[in-house]
């Protein structure tokens, strides 16, 4: 990547120590108070977890473009960057971060590929971006680019909901006493689980399980009491939910069954004040966190006003999960 189309400024980054999921921490913007909202969740996890923080504005190409035409690309980029440094500046104070902490970013050409460039590049963990901002042309359309990275990163993705009506910023306690944990039953439930288990950990929340239940339908031809299999449906998932829980007492605090459409469902117990994020594995096929990548996640972020935490399937990232699992809960069920 040339000097013309990427400008940075990374002196900041430390080496973070092996025994973390979250090292190092990638935060796109777009000056939309939306993606100044994603900003402070950043920053609120950044002061927890010691974590390195990077912050990037993307530069739309025909702007840099007509700019260069006029001899003024060197003002518009600087003017970006002085930009920039006060947004973060004015954001991180309250969380105890000073500007000197940061890594500041400017970079020209289309969102998506210049985020998941740069989180390659730095070896980043987590990527934490609003999930709304300006469709300006001088700006990038961070709702759209938001939804492609959590369906093609590799990454874990943080998507903050869509700011309506009055601002509040997060405190330095979240995500405060629960994180949601959608389970859906089947092969991976174990893995999905023990993930976000491990994140919640990290964090110093606790886990809150839960499994979504469709009902099914009466039908009138058939000859059957749908009430009660949906009773039945619902009991052997909360047995098969609390064989979980007791396997994973080092992470998971509790877990609850609850009936209905999915993300629904899930935003629903999700907008509870006691629940400061949703914890969700992304993958493709069909299932509760299915069928597209990322769409179900997505769902539950915009019903939910709830900070959705999307962890990838990728086998690489779960290794490095399992291996945070605390030693002495290392039994042969749990991992």
């Amino acid at each position: 990547m040339d000097g013309q189309t990427h400008r940075s400024h990374f002196s900041q980054v430390t080496t973070m120590p092996e025994n973390r999921l979250i090292r190092t921490i990638l935060c796109p913007v777009d000056f939309s108070e939306h993606s100044r909202q994603a900003l402070a969740y950043a920053a609120a996890l950044t002061a927890h977890t010691k974590a390195n923080l990077i912050v990037i504005f993307v530069e739309d190409p025909l702007l840099v473009a007509a700019a260069a035409a006029t001899h003024n690309e060197k003002t518009l980029i600087d003017k970006g960057r002085k930009e920039l440094r006060r947004l973060v500046e004015r954001t991180i104070k309250p969380y105890g971060l000073p500007i000197e902490s940061v890594a500041l970013d400017i970079a020209v050409g289309r969102p998506h590929d210049k985020i998941s460039w740069t989180a390659e590049q730095l070896k980043c963990d987590l990527i934490v971006m609003g999930s709304h901002g300006w469709t300006g042309a001088n700006r990038m359309m961070l709702g759209s680019t938001t939804h492609r990275i959590l369906r093609t990163s590799p990454l874990p993705v943080l998507a903050i909901p869509p700011v309506k009506g009055r601002v509040r910023r997060p405190t330095n306690a979240w995500p405060g006493k629960w994180a949601l944990a959608p389970v859906d039953l089947g092969p991976r439930d174990r893995a999905d689980a023990l993930a976000a288990a491990v994140v919640a950990l990290e964090l110093g929340t606790k886990l809150l399980l839960i499994q979504v239940v469709e009902p099914v339908a009466e039908v009138p031809w058939l000859e059957f009491d749908t009430v009660r299999r949906n009773l039945q449906w619902e009991r052997r998932a909360l047995t098969h939910l609390t064989r979980l829980k007791d396997d994973l007492e080092w992470g998971v605090g509790g877990c609850t069954v609850e009936a209905g459409k999915p993300a629904a469902a899930i935003a629903k117990v999700a907008s509870d004040g006691n629940v400061g994020l949703v914890v969700m594995t992304r993958r493709k096929g069909q299932g509760l966190l299915g069928p597209r990548q990322g769409s179900i996640s997505y769902q539950v972020l915009i019903g939910a006003r709830t900070p959705v935490l999307a962890l990838p399937s990728d086998q690489r990232w779960l290794r490095r999960a399992i291996a945070l699992v605390p030693k002495e809960s290392r039994t042969r069920r749990s991992v």
